[in-house]
């Protein structure tokens, strides 16, 4: 940061039925050394009681926002980073323990230049016994077929990721957003496109922020721990219909036509491969998810229209950022072996 300048970092946390892991993520914003945070609390119709732990005196300090119902990830964020003051902000998952230098490094990264406009940390796993060596995300990777994966995940921390580097986007567990970027990449108000109700609206807003130019830094120097489940991953109807549904959209709202047609084999493959899981899995959520891509037609063709007549970045740029795919991801994956990441 430059001197004597300590930016406002407004902390958005999304709780639905956090109780679990509440408590330990606030305490660890409260052991923050940065000198400047806001801390505003979105809760979406919790039902486990964990709004409780907010009336310790401690938290007190916090805002509170009730929803009266579940609003889903990204139209709960938007309220929350609506009512937000700072300079950065900075969504945070409830599942997530932060080291005390954390956000005091993730500005130091954001201040590498006016068109830095997300930062990423080193997310380390958290697991039922405690902090882990296991990566959780360093950034995210996105191939060719359009597959988004954190990079280095379910790998072991090695060192490998120690170098600072910039990425394609950050994972949305506690990612540092400029405000600036936000607004300029934003849908009449919405940062996070609440079409996609939960799943990839952190890839949706990595991908729209590279078409506008912007950049994505990642530095090791911040290290936050993730539980990574507790707050939707997994396999339910609802994440695979959401996933599912989400994909397509984000495909259809971000992609370049010429891009999209070079990588038409391997983005079909994918999504023939996804189609098959899906269907034996869980073919109402795919019934669910086709009639919600139908209901939203329309309204994403007209988010594609500005957001691909405002694009500044060339094809070239954002083709960078497609890697080859290892069909040995989706094999291990599909078995719930690691799949150690790509570098």
């Amino acid at each position: 940061m430059k001197a004597g300048r300590a930016p406002l970092v407004s902390i958005v946390l999304l709780n639905y039925n956090g109780r679990a892991f509440l408590a330990s993520c606030l305490d660890s914003v409260l052991a923050q050394d940065y000198p400047l945070i806001e801390v505003i609390i979105v809760d979406n119709a919790s039902t486990d009681g964990s709004l409780g732990i907010l009336e310790e005196p401690r938290f007190a300090a916090f805002k509170l926002i009730k929803n009266e119902d579940n609003e889903g990830f990204a139209r709960g964020m938007n309220i929350g980073m609506a009512a937000a003051a700072g300079e950065y902000i900075m969504p945070l998952n409830f599942d997530v323990v932060m080291e005390p230098r954390f956000i005091s490094q993730m500005a130091v990264a954001a201040d590498q230049g006016d068109k830095v406009g997300s930062v990423s940390g080193k997310l380390l796993r958290l697991g039922d016994a405690g902090k882990t060596n296991v990566i959780d995300s360093t950034g995210h990777v996105i191939f060719k077929n359009r597959y988004v994966i954190n990079r280095g995940e379910d790998a072991p921390d090695t060192g490998q990721f120690d170098k600072p580097d910039f990425v394609f986007g950050t994972c949305g567990a506690i990612p540092l957003y400029k405000k600036t970027m936000l607004d300029d990449i934003a849908w009449q108000g919405q940062y996070y496109d609440e079409s996609f109700f939960i799943m990839l609206e952190d890839v949706d807003i990595d991908w729209r922020a590279q078409l506008r130019g912007w950049r994505c830094a990642y530095t090791p120097a911040a290290v936050a721990y993730h539980y990574r489940g507790a707050t939707g991953s997994g396999k339910s109807r609802l994440i695979q219909r959401h996933y599912y549904k989400n994909r397509h959209l984000l495909i259809l709202k971000n992609d370049g036509a010429l891009s999209y047609f070079l990588h038409i084999p391997v983005i079909w493959l994918m999504d023939l491969y996804l189609n098959i899981d899906i269907l034996f899995t869980a073919p109402v959520a795919l019934l669910l998810a086709c009639s919600d891509i139908i209901r939203l037609l329309p309204l994403t063709l007209r988010k594609r229209r500005v957001i691909q007549a405002t694009r500044v970045a060339p094809r070239s740029a954002i083709e960078s950022w497609f890697k080859p795919y290892h069909w040995s991801l989706a094999i291990r994956r599909k078995l719930g072996l690691p799949i150690r990441g790509a570098s």
